[in-house]
């Protein structure tokens, strides 16, 4: 099993969480925006060292939480830092985006890391859509379209027109090439029936975020189903699933640390909506971590992952400051990652969907 670390970049000043969007500018410091994009390099840096296979990136917009609107110029940037891992854009939003433009930029990317560039393409939740008013009822069409025009624009050697449904040009001729030939690895949202569907017929692998077991297991079911009919049969790292992590000496250290944060966070979100919009939050700020507890507890948690299909994980340090973030990674390296490295065999699930 493959383990990532998620670079976040989150800034690490008083701003609004998840429950408001878009978030005032005015909260932003220039001097700790730049100190907190510089802190999230040097965890990046420490997440390789430790053993981690991928760092990853995602794209965001108008939020504190992950100041990443153009992922690619941050996975840029973490080329130059970590020289092994791989670089992983979980991902860019295809209908927020120029396709052309995306299949340059990652091409770009991929000849800066020598090759190490694996990337999700994704559709992005309704508040991303209102980001440049991209009407919600074409972005499923525009991602499907969209993901067809980048491959089909990695593969030709020559120039090429393209008139479809949402995207028409009279030339496409990306360069630079592409290092990994015809493409790198690539996956799509496994959140939906269409999606997976999809996702088979392009030989894109699938990913989940935050989603319970029993839902991977029906989807990756469904997908494996689908693959076979399309003629492939995919392996336990064409199934990814990013979880909100957070790992302790035990198992009533980290609920107790988790429990803190969140306690202490919902605090400081009443304290700012109160001044800026009036009341309380009226939206939970995050789920329970799904990799919580202490290590022995934590394996069991990827073993159940292993057991529906799942070959990547994409980890997600957000409780605490920096410091007890890279305790926790320290953690994972140290007493986790050796064993759902080290023959820990995806197991493949059975052809029956969970309903």
């Amino acid at each position: 099993m493959k383990l990532s670390y998620l670079a976040m970049t989150s800034y690490e000043g008083p701003a609004p969480d998840m429950e408001i969007w878009p978030a005032a500018p005015s909260y932003c410091r220039p001097d700790t925006a730049r100190q907190s994009v510089s802190n999230t390099l040097q965890q990046a840096l420490y997440a390789e060292a430790l053993g981690f296979d991928w760092v990853s990136v995602s794209e965001h917009h108008y939020a504190p939480y992950m100041m990443t609107p153009n992922p690619v110029v941050m996975a840029a940037a973490l080329s130059q830092v970590v020289k092994k891992a791989g670089i992983a854009l979980l991902g860019p939003l295809v209908p927020l985006n120029n396709p052309i433009r995306l299949a340059e930029e990652i091409a770009m990317l991929d000849n800066l890391t020598g090759g190490r560039v694996s990337v999700l393409f994704l559709r992005g939740t309704p508040n991303e859509f209102n980001t440049y008013d991209t009407p919600a009822e074409n972005t499923r069409g525009m991602t499907q379209e969209g993901i067809d025009l980048i491959l089909k624009a990695w593969r030709e050697e020559e120039p090429f027109s393209w008139h479809g449904e949402h995207y028409n040009f009279s030339t496409v001729s990306v360069w630079p090439r592409l290092q990994q030939l015809p493409h790198p690895p690539l996956y799509g949202s496994g959140n939906s029936e269409e999606s997976v569907v999809f996702a088979a017929s392009r030989r894109m692998g699938i990913a989940f975020s935050f989603a319970p077991p029993k839902v991977v297991e029906k989807w990756v079911s469904l997908y494996r189903q689908e693959a076979a009919r399309f003629g492939w049969e995919p392996t336990a790292e064409h199934v990814l699933y990013r979880g909100l992590t957070h790992v302790d000496e035990s198992d009533a250290r980290a609920v107790e640390g988790m429990e803190s944060h969140f306690g202490a966070k919902a605090e400081e979100q009443a304290l700012l909506q109160s001044k800026t919009m009036g009341g309380p939050p009226k939206v939970p700020l995050v789920a329970k971590p799904y990799f919580l507890g202490g290590a022995t507890t934590v394996i069991g948690q990827f073993e159940a992952l292993r057991d529906c299909g799942v070959g990547v994980v994409d980890m997600c340090f957000s409780i605490g400051d920096g410091t007890k973030q890279r305790e926790a990674m320290r953690l994972v390296s140290e007493k986790i990652m050796p064993t759902v490295r080290e023959g820990f065999v995806a197991r493949t699930p059975s052809k029956k969907i969970v309903g």
